[in-house]
């Protein structure tokens, strides 16, 4: 489960200190490390998306008290827009929780549970997945929800900004009957709705600014309206008949509108460059993502294209270290390209690669690694060349996060500390994904959101949108093929990823859910999705 942290008033937070409480540490490091001013924050935009082993332990503190709301507001930033599939603003993405709804919502522990879908099979080849959709729903505008409107969402989501390329296998999406959507798709599926956790729009409003969603809420320009006619009989997310949208264009304005309670619940990035801090009483929630950091690796550097060293950096990164330090809690330490809390993550297979210096060195024996020179610095036998080379080069990474740099850093510097020499270059968006893409580079610290299946064929394919450093590799694509099949087959390839080097897993991001004190119980643990959750009122 995430964690839950309250962030106190001054008072409380200077008896949380003599009393030792534990739940600080967060809210220190953010304000050390991210000193909030006006002018250093005007012009940033906030909350771009662009951007375990056992289950985390909860840590609450329980609210005895809270000031009962009157109204509810979120932050809208119109530049970004509403268009589902293409929005890159966090807060934005909260307010489509209100709006649409998924076919299927991804759990935290990486289980597909039905919303508007009823039920699903699958074929005994696993290339033919049928959806059952709920009776009786509705869009805001009264028309009913049907196996058409399914399938033109998922037509309209495959390729987009935010979905990328999840649903490039789903060859075809057609209409059975009124509500059963069938999905043919190229590869062969264990669980295609674990991707079906998109939003659905109506046929043909793609191009809208705000497309017709099922959601309890309805668009209305400087607001939400509640939709009498919504299907459900539950309580819907937020028990008030209108929601106040504030325009916050940038992280000052989101700031300010939330420290007036204007704007009662805010999604961001801790670890991006737009994030700015809050200072005053509020909850903050970990909210888990697929975001994994990792370093990759050129397959034609004379350095690491022997696999055997590659091996070996697995065990010479502390990543509980980068996690507290450099991201301040705010991601969870992975040895495995899977989130901890997924089931396709097995704990054993992740100890046999986690952090040991013992195993490194043991790794390092079995490559013919060592000092040659007695320089300090661990030196290659190149067959090739017919000669030991120093084990050097430049690690590229982003510039566009100062924290994701500073984690690559850090990363370097845990290498060299083991004799290795990295020197790091940060480079700007453009210039960077080009230095990859035209293989200019020894290794680089990456990131990328993974599907919530942890699919890794982008990495292994020849045209996959991940193959930096001509990783392609047939072998590794046929397990990528085996482990949507099947679960189980995820144990062989992530062995197989680890054992030889192909890429490092080292977190995955979360991101910082900011809520007024005693406003929202405990919110279920969907991917993307907030939903539902209580929200204290009035008698």
């Amino acid at each position: 489960m995430k964690r839950k942290l309250l962030m106190l008033t001054a008072l409380a937070l200077c008896l949380a200190l003599l009393c030792g409480c534990t739940t600080i540490a967060t809210s220190e490091w953010m304000q050390n490390l991210f000193p909030v001013g006006d002018e250093a924050v005007a012009a940033q935009q906030t909350g771009s998306v662009n951007g375990s082993e056992d289950k985390q332990e909860v840590k609450q503190v329980v609210t005895e008290t809270y000031t009962a709301l009157e109204s509810f507001g979120l932050a809208y930033q119109p530049d970004y827009g509403l268009q589902p599939y293409n929005c890159q603003s966090l807060n934005n993405r909260i307010i489509f929780s209100f709006l649409y709804e998924p076919l299927f919502a991804v759990t935290s522990s990486y289980e597909a549970e039905p919303i508007l879908a009823e039920s699903y099979f699958v074929t005994d080849d696993g290339r033919t997945t049928t959806v059952k959709l709920r009776s009786g729903v509705t869009f805001h505008d009264g028309s009913a929800l049907t196996a058409a409107d399914a399938a033109y969402s998922i037509e309209s989501a495959a390729g987009s900004e935010y979905y990328g390329s999840r649903l490039r296998f789903i060859t075809s999406a057609e209409a059975q009957d009124d509500l059963t959507l069938v999905l043919s798709t190229s590869e062969a599926y264990e669980c295609l709705p674990l991707l079906l956790d998109i939003p659905i729009i109506k046929n043909g409003t793609k191009d809208e600014a705000s497309p017709p969603g099922t959601g309890p809420y309805d668009f209305a320009g400087t607001k939400l309206t509640r939709c009498e006619s919504w299907w459900r009989d539950t309580q819907p997310l937020v028990d008030f008949d209108e929601i106040a949208l504030t325009v916050s264009s940038t992280a000052a304005d989101v700031r300010d509108n939330f420290e007036y309670q204007k704007v009662n619940m805010v999604l961001t990035d801790p670890n991006s460059s737009a994030f700015a801090g809050f200072h005053n009483d509020y909850e903050l929630w970990n909210e888990e993502t697929t975001i994994m950091q990792y370093i990759g690796y050129n397959m034609n550097s004379p350095v690491f294209s022997n696999y055997g060293l590659r091996g070996a950096i697995t065990f010479a990164i502390d990543r509980e270290q980068l996690v507290e330090q450099t991201l301040g809690g705010f991601a969870v330490a992975s040895t495995l390209p899977c989130s901890p809390n997924s089931r396709y993550y097995d704990v054993k297979l992740a100890n046999s690669f986690a952090y040991d210096t013992g195993s490194y060195y043991d790794q390092l024996v079995g490559a013919s690694v060592e000092d040659a020179t007695g320089d300090g610095i661990l030196d290659l036998y190149v067959p090739s060349k017919g000669y030991s080379v120093p084990v050097e080069g430049t690690m590229l990474v982003c510039s566009s996060s100062y924290i994701r740099v500073q984690a690559a850093n850090e990363a370097a510097k845990m290498l060299n500390s083991l004799g290795f020499n990295i020197t790091v270059k940060s480079m700007e968006y453009t210039e960077y994904k080009q230095a990859l893409l035209q293989g200019n580079f020894d290794l680089y610290y990456g990131e990328v959101r993974l599907s919530p299946n942890f699919d890794l064929s982008p990495f292994f394919g020849a045209t996959g949108t991940l193959n930096y450093g001509d990783l392609s590799d047939s072998t590794m694509m046929n397990l990528c093929s085996m482990a949507l099949v099947n679960s189980g087959n995820t144990y062989n390839l992530y062995k197989r990823v680890c054992e030889r080097g192909y890429i490092t897993p080292i977190l995955f991001k979360s991101y910082a859910l900011y809520t007024t004190r005693g406003a929202v119980t405990e919110p279920t643990r969907y991917l993307d999705w907030f939903l539902p959750y209580t929200v204290h009122t009035e008698e």
